[in-house]
């Protein structure tokens, strides 16, 4: 039976995989290098400061690529972020259903920015950042930090991913998997392991989530 909803944020909840991918145009034009949807598909749902120094001789740390990264999309998301089209909806219909937890790979100071815009913290019984996990999606870590903490089982758990890697690590910690793959990733063959795909959060149901 589930008892819990692991939600990812970026892409499933919020409009940010477009404004990332606009950020990092803008400032890796500076160095020279051109940061291509295709790089981006690669990035989505990973640590971007590891992940990054694998794909660029940039001469700053992952860290500091990030922080001054952040400046151009912290900027960018105070204008345009929004909430996808029924996710308001589907909060409010896992929260009054599950324990519910946010698990993101994305820092802590950026998880407060998108809830201070949409206000949708309250929906959260925990929430799991960048900062709480030593490996990120596609490792099962962030997913089975959350199950503990919400003191549950991973089997009882359902993920809600709309990217690769976050599949992967749902089905790696022994979730249930709900995908929307976002549109920058949409026909990636992993989404065949997930368990149920949508094409938006308007097509789900509590009977689709408690059938698992």
């Amino acid at each position: 039976m589930i008892k819990a909803s692991l939600i990812d944020l970026d892409g499933f909840l919020v409009n940010s995989e477009e404004l990332y991918l606009e950020a990092n145009k803008i400032y890796f034009k500076q160095f020279n290098f051109e940061f291509t949807e295709d790089l981006h598909r690669q990035g989505t749902g990973q640590k971007f400061a590891e992940w990054i120094k694998t794909v660029t001789s940039i001469n700053k740390s992952g860290e500091d690529i990030l922080r001054e990264r952040n400046v151009i999309f912290f900027d960018i998301v105070r204008k345009r972020l929004q909430l996808l089209d029924g996710a308001k909806e589907f909060l409010e219909m896992v929260r009054k259903n599950f324990k519910t937890a946010l698990v993101t790979s994305s820092k802590k100071d950026y998880v407060d920015l998108v809830f201070e815009l949409t206000s949708i913290n309250n929906y959260f019984d925990l929430v799991i950042t960048g900062e709480q996990i030593t490996k990120g999606k596609p490792d099962p870590e962030p997913f089975l930090l959350a199950a503990k903490k919400l003191k549950v089982e991973p089997n009882e758990c359902v993920v809600f991913e709309d990217a690769p890697s976050g599949v992967l690590s749902g089905k790696n910690a022994g979730t249930k998997v709900i995908a929307i793959p976002s549109q920058f990733v949409k026909g990636d063959d992993v989404f065949k392991e997930a368990d149920l795909v949508f094409n938006s959060l308007k097509e789900l149901t509590l009977e689709m989530i408690k059938s698992l």
